[in-house]
C-alpha cells in the first residue's frame, strides 16, 4: 500500500511540477483545465467462486495539463461501483448447504491515478489511464470445500484504456475497458473485475 501511494505522489508532483509556459504552447486539440465525468456499464468477475457480473459504474473528475499540440495528462480522483455477482458451481452448492444464500459479493471503491490522453483529430482522441484503487468489498473466499463469506478493505490498482468523441469543445462520449484489481489475499478473497462502460465528459 504505502509503495503504491508513495508512487502515486511522485507522478502527481511530476504533473503539478510541468511549467504552465509550456502548455500555453499546446495546440488546439490537446485539452487543459477541470473535468468532470461519469460512465456505466457491465462489470465481469472471473475468480474462483464467481465467473458472471452486474450493472457497474462510475464518477471522477480532475484536471488535465496539455503536454504538446496532441496530448494532454490528467490527475484524476474518482468513485466506481463495480457490481454484485453470484457464486457458481460447487462453491455455490457447498456455501448455500450451511447458510441457505448464494453468496453473493459486492465491489466498490475510491480511485485515485492519471489519465493520458491523445488527440488523432480535433474529434477523436484515445487514452490510456491507471492508479490505485481503494476497494471495499465482500464475497466468498477461494475455497472450494468450505468457502466463507468476508468482508475487506484493500488498497489496489487499476488501469484501463479508452476511445472517444469529441461532441463539442466541452462535450465528449466514449467507449472504455477497465480493470480494477480487488483482493486481500490474508483473507484469501480475490475480486478481480473487468469493466466494460460507455462514458460521457464535460470540460470547464
Amino acid at each position: 500500500m504505502k509503495k503504491t501511494l508513495f508512487a502515486l505522489a511522485l507522478a502527481t508532483a511530476g504533473v503539478v511540477a510541468v511549467p504552465a509556459a509550456f502548455a500555453q504552447d499546446a495546440g488546439q486539440t490537446a485539452q487543459q483545465g477541470w473535468y468532470v465525468g461519469a460512465n456505466a456499464g457491465y462489470g465481469q468477475v472471473q475468480k474462483g467462486p464467481y465467473d458472471n457480473g452486474d450493472f457497474a459504474g462510475g464518477v471522477k473528475g480532475g484536471y488535465r495539463f496539455a503536454i504538446n499540440p496532441e496530448t494532454s495528462l490528467g490527475m484524476e480522483v474518482g468513485y466506481v461501483y463495480l457490481g454484485r455477482s453470484d457464486a457458481r458451481g460447487a462453491y455455490t452448492q457447498n456455501y448455500q448447504n450451511f447458510n441457505g444464500n448464494n453468496g453473493r459479493s459486492k465491489l466498490q471503491g475510491a480511485t485515485a491515478g492519471l489519465d493520458l490522453r491523445y488527440n488523432f483529430n480535433p474529434s477523436w482522441y484515445g487514452e490510456l489511464r491507471g492508479g490505485a484503487f481503494f476497494a471495499k468489498g465482500s464475497g466468498l473466499t477461494n475455497d472450494k470445500f468450505n468457502p466463507q463469506m468476508v468482508n475487506f478493505n484493500s488498497t489496489n490498482y487499476y488501469a484501463g484504456a479508452g476511445v472517444g468523441y469529441n461532441i463539442t469543445p466541452k462535450w465528449s462520449v466514449g467507449l472504455n475497458y477497465d480493470y480494477y484489481q480487488a483482493s486481500e489475499s490474508d483473507k484469501n478473497i480475490h475480486l478481480p473485475t473487468s469493466l466494460y462502460s460507455v462514458s460521457a465528459e464535460y470540460r470547464f
